[in-house]
């Protein structure tokens, strides 16, 4: 009769009470709303238009209005040499107004 050996190795098995589980499965945002760190409120045709900017405050993106980061972004008085050239490019400021008529009251 053959005579059968326990096989020894390196590998140490460990009851399942023993181990540690830390594996957690998250699944990724697949859309910006979706993250942690947005306060955007429900996103409908209100909110259509709106630029996503992080507010310092609340740690957190947000939706504001052109008019507002324009304000935000002037608040220092030191608004960039570049940006002044390119908006007179941009918008005719030259306005000739020969015959005004105020029309009747």
């Amino acid at each position: 009769m053959s005579v059968v050996r326990k096989a020894q190795s390196g590998a140490i098995i460990k009851k399942k009470s023993q181990l540690n589980a830390k594996t957690r499965s998250v699944r990724q945002p697949s859309r910006i709303e979706e993250m942690s760190d947005t306060e955007f409120g429900t996103l409908d045709q209100s909110k259509d238009g709106l630029i996503v900017s992080f507010d310092q405050d609340s740690k957190k993106f947000i939706l504001t209005t052109a008019d507002a980061l324009l304000d935000k972004s002037a608040e220092d008085g030191d608004i960039s040499d570049t940006f002044i050239t390119q908006l007179e490019e941009e918008i005719s400021v030259d306005v000739q107004i020969d015959n005004v008529d105020g029309g009747l009251f």
